[in-house]
């Protein structure tokens, strides 16, 4: 029993031993988040404010990194950082003494906690820059070292991100990269005004090995990890020297990029029309009392699926005007009032003159074709246009 014992505890070592034996110095050492809000505007430049939060288990005095592209204007580095203030957290009495009546004891503090003061404060970092390989090198001298977690803001610029491809602007985002583990990173992407930005796709990149003097990063510093624009990307676990990198289009109007998308929509809903005007031919040869019948219920299917569609764009789109409750209103009941009338009176009337049989019939047809426009409708919103935020979004 021993010697199986034995066996099964060595079994169970293995898989600890070889963990530690792959990470033996950087596991838990130098840890970092990294948060970005990247801003492209219609000259395919891209505005970065980037935010490096380094676990500081030593007081670093100097901090290298590396920034994609040899054009990479760096505006502005701060650190930014605290003041910590100490309070008692055990006292000893360490002597005692009467006098009179009143005993009188002196206590010693033994044991102090420090926390930082908020709001935090910022310091101007120095740099110096340098180019090989396509990288921007920046080597920082910290000038807060006694931070248990140093925290950096940069704000650069570089056209290097994006290219321009038939009025559409194609980006490629990579974040920076430095020698240490990195546990988490978060970008979120936006685009100046009037521009229209399509849904992201992301990848880790695997590796072996405004012109202005300063700007006041200190307003925008604090929330840098939370903004969430609706076109955030995630990763977690990077090793040194990997980046993280993300990847979309975006244009002047949702036209440049989505117009083929809708031309096969058109398409697709041109050949299904047709499909449906040539089987209800065949069936008004056979019977010329359902031919009519058939012919308006698929007419007031496709009616009110329009409807419909033209009522959710109202809505959509005129949030933000100033008669918007009553405009919504008015929107909704006729929208209402409209599919009662579609799916209703067609049905009864010819329910009244040519019987129940031909009533429901049309009845049925109404209903068919908006299940069928409504299926389709659903499955191109969810393929080609994906749901997002459409303005950024800071959580407190």
């Amino acid at each position: 029993m021993k010697i199986i014992f034995s066996i099964v505890l060595i079994l169970l070592l293995i898989p600890m031993i070889s963990a530690a034996s792959l990470y033996p110095e950087n596991f838990g050492y130098y840890g970092q988040n990294q948060y970005y809000y990247v801003t492209f505007d219609a000259e395919g430049e891209a505005a970065i404010f980037a935010r490096i939060e380094l676990q500081n288990t030593e007081n670093l005095s100097e901090f290298s990194l590396k920034i994609l592209g040899q054009d990479i204007e760096l505006i502005n580095i701060v650190q930014e950082y605290y003041l910590y203030e100490e309070e008692c957290s055990n006292w000893e009495e360490t002597s005692s003494a009467v006098s009179g009546e009143t005993e009188v004891s002196t206590r010693t503090c033994t044991d102090y906690i420090s926390y930082p003061l908020y709001p935090p404060k910022y310091a101007q970092v120095s740099y110096t820059m340098g180019e090989s390989d396509g990288m921007t090198n920046v080597l920082m001298q910290i000038p807060q070292q006694d931070q248990e977690t140093i925290t950096l803001i940069l704000y650069y610029k570089t056209s290097e991100y994006v290219q321009e491809n038939l009025a559409v602007y194609d980006y490629s985002f990579q974040t920076i990269q430095n020698e240490y583990d990195t546990s988490y990173v978060r970008v979120s992407v936006d685009v100046a005004e009037n521009l229209y930005l399509q849904g992201l796709s992301s990848f880790i990149d695997y590796t072996t090995e405004f012109s202005s003097a300063s700007t006041d990063l200190a307003r925008v510093a604090s929330s840098i990890s939370y903004i969430d624009t609706g076109y955030t990307e995630t990763a977690s676990s990077l090793d040194p020297y990997e980046s993280f990198t993300v990847e979309g289009k975006y244009a002047k109007s949702w036209w440049n990029i989505y117009w083929w998308k809708v031309l096969v929509g058109i398409a697709a809903f041109c050949v299904l029309l047709c499909a449906a005007i040539y089987a209800l031919r065949k069936v008004a040869k056979k019977n010329k009392k359902l031919g009519l019948p058939l012919l308006l219920g698929l007419s007031s299917g496709v009616i009110l699926w329009a409807t419909w569609l033209a009522c959710s764009y109202v809505l959509n789109n005129w949030y933000y005007n100033p008669f918007r409750e009553t405009i919504m209103l008015m929107v909704i009941l006729l929208t209402i009032l409209m599919s009662i009338f579609l799916l209703i009176v067609p049905g009864l009337y010819f329910g009244i003159t040519e019987g129940v049989k031909v009533g429901f019939t049309c009845f049925i047809a109404t209903v068919i074709t908006l299940f069928v426009l409504g299926v389709i409708s659903i499955l191109i919103l969810l393929l080609f246009f994906p749901f997002s935020q459409s303005g950024p979004i800071i959580y407190y």
